[in-house]
């Protein structure tokens, strides 16, 4: 075996070292990247044909709270947009539990498209998943390129100051976008605690209303 053989083999390895070394530094700046930019997962939206039975059964039973209404009517184009319906009215509750937020929904128009009960586990499931993120354009950027789609236009109008929207995966399930105000943020990670939770983490008792995609205010928990 000559030296010149050994010499050669050893460059090859430390070259193979660096070039794995580069992927592993590249790789780690991409997730270091994304963890700045996605907040994490927001809220689960669940669309129920009862809206106040629905509040109870999940506050009874997994302790949720609600923080929260939310409501339109028909004629509301900016929401219609943002939610991908041509023409729609629903009221919400939003429940705060231990570690995330429950979205509770229930459309007056348009009606389901399929009756309670219905579904079995190989079915489509929730409305929507949300992500809470700090860059609206530059998520929605890389949702596109990935596969995702854009359910209706995109508007410049924002929802009780929040910038959002309704997309779609490759694969039908609807993905909500969120970037919440300055000061409006939710701090997930600190829950049940409202402490750095901004305009929207209602205080123990109280809950915060939107109304036609307009921060109305709080309100005593007690009216719920």
């Amino acid at each position: 075996m000559s030296f010149t053989w050994i010499g050669e083999r050893h460059r090859v390895l430390v070259l193979l070292n660096r070039i794995w070394i580069a992927k592993r530094l590249l790789f780690t700046r991409r997730i270091i990247e994304m963890s700045s930019l996605v907040c994490g997962i927001h809220h689960v939206g669940i669309n129920v044909p009862d809206l106040e039975a629905g509040r109870r059964f999940y506050s009874d039973v997994f302790g949720f709270e609600a923080i929260g209404v939310d409501n339109w009517e028909e004629g509301n184009a900016e929401i219609n947009s943002h939610v991908g319906l041509d023409e729609s009215s629903a009221q919400s509750y939003m429940l705060r539990g231990s570690n995330t937020y429950l979205e509770l929904w229930h459309y007056t128009s348009p009606p389901s498209r399929r009756q309670s009960g219905e579904t079995c586990a190989a079915d489509y499931g929730y409305t929507h998943l949300c992500f809470a993120v700090r860059d609206f354009d530059r998520i929605l950027e890389k949702f596109l390129a990935a596969g995702g789609a854009l359910i209706k236009p995109l508007t410049n109008v924002k929802v009780a100051g929040a910038k959002m929207h309704y997309c779609q995966d490759p694969f039908g399930n609807i993905i909500e976008l969120i970037e919440l105000p300055e000061g409006g943020g939710t701090a997930i990670k600190d829950l049940p605690s409202i402490g750095e939770e901004g305009a929207y983490a209602a205080p123990a008792d109280k809950y915060y209303v939107i109304e036609n995609g307009r921060f109305a205010g709080m309100r005593d928990s007690s009216e719920l």
